[in-house]
């Protein structure tokens, strides 16, 4: 196995065990709320947090990126995230959770996620990114789709408390090796070889080698401010849905641990997701994967929507295969597209301040829908403004796509 596959595999099952620890929240959510009583506003609230961190903390985890190299930054996120897994168990207050899903889980996902491991890529790969961002990437989705049955099972067996420990404690066992074998920077020679080819052929050229692209030329763009919409909307699309749907399904009468294995089977699509639109990027363009693939969202809310209104297991597989392929399928697509305009030796913090329009979104996405659900008793706002949504960040590719006359 060359470097560049051996980095490939690392990154996959180290973002697979790490999202699929930070998703396992929607199987937590349900017994949370059955102990403590809080409201589902207050306790998906703690996403919200979440989502606030990682977007503040987004263009630093960039600077010290550039800085440091994203591997002293993995290692840290991936005793950050297990730490909090590990605490969890703890919780008695609100604040507990707040602390340590909301703010600790966080820094560690961000330390260890789109940021730090875009920047790696980016260093590897010159070619082919939207594709090897797919590939790579696809890896969140398959941890979703293992830790989400996983985790219902340890709550059914010995209580969310212990399951909570068991996870975070199994995280770090298996990543905290991983990491410190397998990722690191390239050396020059280590290029894949399509990616030397293509970079020789270019140093033959005439043309004149691109300067590096700054925070403040990113800024001025018209391309970077809508990647910045994209991020922004995507996750009010995707996390009222996400966050909530095994609640959802729990509320219709579903036993949790169908609810349980929809949402993973939810995670091993997004695995297909991923990977397909990062290849569809590559070859039909950016924008109209990126439609593609909120069309799969779309779909996906439209079936739980079916689901309350006509009940019937199959809507589950449909929101299941469809909300899936959509899952996360536009970060490969964002991170190929940013890579290729604003490349250079600041690409780090500028990426870091993209990611800032996904973690303001986040943070609103999560808390919409308990509140929805507070004050209305059901999900059905926040899931037809999840389809408005896909078209407004369909929309924003398009835009990022057009070259300024």
């Amino acid at each position: 196995m060359t470097n560049a596959r051996r980095l490939v595999v690392v990154v996959w099952i180290t973002l697979a065990v790490a999202y699929g620890l930070f998703f396992s929240f929607s199987i937590f959510f349900v017994p949370l709320i059955q102990e403590f009583r809080w409201s589902r506003g207050l306790t998906a609230g703690a996403m919200s947090v979440s989502a606030i961190v990682q977007g503040l903390f987004a263009p630093l985890a960039g600077v010290l990126a550039d800085r440091f190299g994203p591997r002293p930054m993995i290692i840290t996120g991936v005793l950050l995230l297990a730490s909090a897994s590990a605490l969890a168990s703890t919780i008695q207050a609100p604040w507990h959770l707040y602390l340590y899903t909301g703010v600790l889980g966080a820094l560690g996902l961000v330390a260890l996620g789109w940021v730090p491991m875009g920047l790696l890529l980016s260093r590897w790969f010159q070619a082919r990114r939207g594709r090897m961002a797919g590939v790579a990437f696809s890896g969140m989705g398959f941890g979703v789709f293992v830790i989400g049955p996983v985790t219902q099972w340890l709550i059914a067996a010995t209580g969310w408390r212990t399951a909570s420990l068991i996870l975070g404690l199994a995280a770090l066992v298996v990543l905290l090796p991983l990491v410190l074998w397998g990722i690191r920077d390239p050396a020059p020679r280590e290029a894949p070889a399509t990616d030397r080819a293509r970079l020789a052929g270019a140093a033959t050229t005439a043309t004149p080698a691109r300067p590096d692209a700054t925070l403040r030329d990113a800024l001025r763009s018209r391309a970077f401010w809508a990647l910045f919409a994209a991020y922004f909307f995507t996750p009010l699309a995707v996390f009222p849905v996400a966050t909530h749907a095994v609640a959802f399904a729990v509320d219709q009468g579903y036993p949790p641990m169908l609810a349980a294995t929809a949402y993973g089977s939810m995670g091993l699509m997004s695995t297909v997701g991923r990977a397909g639109f990062g290849v569809l990027a590559d070859r039909l363009g950016g924008p109209l994967a990126a439609t593609l693939s909120y069309g799969c969202t779309a779909g996906g809310a439209a079936a739980l929507l079916a689901l309350e209104a006509i009940p019937g297991a199959g809507w589950l597989i449909v929101f299941a295969v469809l909300f899936g392929l959509g899952f996360g399928a536009r970060g490969p697509i964002i991170t190929a597209i940013a890579s290729e305009r604003f490349a250079g030796r600041r690409f780090g913090v500028i990426y870091g301040v993209l990611n800032l329009g996904n973690g303001l979104a986040g943070a609103i996405g999560p808390w919409f829908g308990g509140v929805v659900h507070d004050v209305s008793g059901s999900y059905r706002i926040a899931f037809i403004a999840s389809i408005v949504f896909c078209a407004c960040g369909s929309a924003c590719f398009w835009l990022a796509h057009r070259r300024t006359p």
